[in-house]
This record gives C-alpha cells, structure tokens and sequence, in this order.
C-alpha cells in the first residue's frame, strides 16, 4: 500500500510518519519498531482497507502479516475486524461522505439537546448527586436523567472525534479511497 494514497498530510521522516498514523488508529507509540517505512505501509493498509476491492484486501492483509513485529502485526488485524464489524470503531476507516453525515448527525442531535435545553450543568449534577446520598436509591425521574446525560455526553464525544477525523484530513475531497 502507498501512504501517499492517504487523506492525511504527513511529516517528512519515516518514523514520523509511522508515529503520526499509529496516533490516527489509536495504536500505542510503544508497539512501534525501527522499521519505519514498512510499519507504514501496514498501518495505511488498515486505514484503507475498506475502501479496497478484494484482491487489494488480499494484498493489505499479506502486507500485514508479513511484519516482523508480531505484536504490531496483531494490534493492525484486530483493527482491520474491528472496521468490519462495525466502521464506527475507526472514524480513520469511514469514507469522506461517511465521517460528514456523521458530523452532521452528532451535530444536529447536539444542536436540537440545546434548543431543548437539555445540558448537563455542575449545579443540577450536584442536586441529583445529593439526592442519590440522601435516599441512598434512585428514582425513575434520576435514572432517565442520567441515560440522557449519558447520551449527551456519548454524543459530544462522537461528534468531537469526528471533527477531529476531519481536521486531520487534508485531502479531504481529493483521495483516492475516501471518496
């Protein structure tokens, strides 16, 4: 697999680039060995592999089992079934139509929880935190209240992760795979 067929602008040296794309699939920096340029290539495969036809996929996981580093080599192909099951589980993995209609998505259900005033605020927090002590059980009404805070929550943190996918994509309406 070539990096440059990535949607990400990447630092000059192999080992930067390689440290630069374990941070974008989330893979400790610790797993990484000295061959830089190969572990690159392994890890891009994994960004691009559900944007591949069959053969290309034949090849990316050929090109990932053949590393030398067998933990690497196992941290890249549970990545690869993680996007199989569920795309959701590497915003990297998600086509540029894909990652905007989810930030639309998230954004939206961001934007109609504050039209509808529904916001988790320190104060109304400490009030249900003191009531939960008080009676030492939660009622009806705290238990939605925490899911909705809980959903909330989940849905800023979704919609945070994909603006960030799509800060890091510099190429973002011109790569080859990710259109």
């Amino acid at each position: 697999m070539n990096i440059s067929e990535l949607p990400y602008s990447l630092p000059k040296t192999p080992k930067a680039q390689c440290q630069y794309l374990a941070r974008i699939c989330s893979i400790s920096l610790h797993k990484l060995s000295n061959n830089h340029q190969e572990e690159s290539e392994a890890i891009a495969s994994v960004i691009i592999y559900r944007h591949l036809n069959s053969n290309q996929k034949i090849e990316a996981m050929r090109l990932i089992q053949t590393l030398n580093n067998k933990p690497l080599m196992a941290k890249l192909i549970e990545k690869v079934t993680d996007v199989i099951v569920n795309p959701q589980w590497g915003i990297w993995s998600l086509s540029n139509t894909e990652l905007l209609k989810d930030q639309k998505f998230h954004d939206m259900v961001n934007s109609y929880a504050g039209i509808l005033g529904a916001s988790i605020s320190a104060a109304s927090a400490k009030e249900l935190a003191s009531t939960i002590w008080k009676t030492k059980k939660v009622s009806k009404g705290g238990w939605i209240t925490i899911v909705m805070w809980g959903s909330l929550y989940f849905n800023a943190t979704e919609l945070n992760k994909a603006n960030q996918e799509i800060s890091n994509r510099s190429k973002l309406l011109d790569s080859v795979h990710y259109n």
